[in-house]
């Protein structure tokens, strides 16, 4: 209906090999300025990874890159307040963005080797917990760049209740993306 956003999760095969890809537009065609918000803090986390990835580089950075763009944006769009590091200290990311970056693609959309023998182990952490590997990226390796921003109504009242990330909502402002 008007003032919906759909957001497409897709995927493809082409000669065995699959492919993975995520948008979000708006049902009529124009974002509203809430819409265009958080549009605009995942497409810049989503530029601001590609730019940033290479062999060597950490997946879990490359997460924490993401994260630290999104909270960034809803920072400067009235909904948090505060130090970004200081949010991402007490685990604000993964209140908006509590799935993985993104994973390997390969033979298929969910390709394996993300913890293989002699990678690191899976995070503890929320947020890096629900990545699909924490390995350094390889020369080769091809991986997804799905970064997410959602306002999931169980995660934000657990952070209004938390001691050290309520101080950076701004309640009144991120109620009216619930359900987004």
């Amino acid at each position: 209906r008007d003032g919906d956003t759909a957001l497409l999760d897709m995927g493809a095969e082409y000669h065995c090999y699959a492919s993975d890809i995520t948008c979000s537009f708006p049902i009529n065609g124009k974002f509203t300025a809430d819409q265009q918000l958080i549009y605009g803090a995942v497409l810049a986390a989503q530029i601001e990874v590609i730019a940033r990835v290479r062999p060597g580089v950490s997946w879990q950075d490359m997460h924490r890159a993401a994260e630290r763009v999104i909270l960034t944006h809803l920072r400067d769009g009235g909904l948090l307040v505060g130090d970004v590091g200081d949010m991402l200290a007490a685990g604000l990311g993964a209140i908006f963005m509590p799935h993985g970056l993104g994973h390997l693609i390969g033979l298929d959309a969910h390709d394996v080797g993300g913890y293989a023998e002699g990678a690191p182990p899976r995070s503890e952490e929320a947020g890096l917990r629900s990545l699909r590997t924490a390995r350094d990226l390889g020369e080769d390796m091809v991986l997804t760049v799905e970064p997410g921003c959602y306002f999931i109504d169980l995660l934000l009242d657990a952070a209004l209740e938390h001691p050290v990330q309520k101080k950076f909502l701004v309640e009144d402002q991120i109620d009216r993306f619930r359900g987004t």
